[in-house]
């Protein structure tokens, strides 16, 4: 089962299984930080599940190339990243039953380590409380789960398979 840590040892770990790179997004997809789990690859995007996450299930989604700003971003890749969102909601919605999904592109010239990378990228989260808010969902400050290797593959597992049918 996924467990609760706080922000402060969520940082910690990421810094310890990759140091502090220049582009954290960057540095998951050439495999440098941690233990990758891809849904799908392509030459252009990344789906994977994010590892330190507010709410399980969550789906990252990015496009490979460095990119950090809509004006730069070609509009055959944002629209292939944004295709690959909509998709991961769908998929979210039909395995997870959330009571609704939030989709997002937090991507933040400011460069933050985590949930703000300077690197384009969207997120998939399914909300299952109904308390949850924005704020709190897109906050590290009450923490972020974690889980064992298992349980990644497994939902990583379940996701590939209902991409694969859709």
């Amino acid at each position: 089962m996924p467990t609760m840590i706080p922000r402060a040892e969520a940082l910690a770990r990421i810094r310890s299984e990759g140091g502090d790179p220049e582009c954290l997004m960057c540095a998951i997809a050439r495999g440098e930080v941690g233990e990758l789990h891809a849904v799908h690859e392509d030459d252009d995007v990344l789906v994977f599940l994010p590892r330190y996450v507010r709410c399980w299930g969550h789906v990252c989604i990015m496009p490979k190339a460095h990119v950090t700003s809509y004006a730069s971003a070609p509009i055959e890749l944002w629209s292939k990243v944004s295709i690959a969102g909509h998709r991961v909601a769908r998929l979210v919605e039909s395995l997870e039953r959330p009571r609704r999904c939030y989709l997002a592109s937090t991507g933040s010239s400011a460069g933050e380590l985590t949930q703000s990378s300077m690197h384009l990228h969207l997120h998939v989260i399914p909300v299952h409380d109904p308390e949850d808010r924005p704020a709190s969902v897109f906050s590290w400050q009450e923490g972020v789960f974690v889980a064992e290797r298992d349980e990644w593959i497994g939902l990583r597992d379940r996701y590939r398979e209902a991409w694969a049918r859709m």
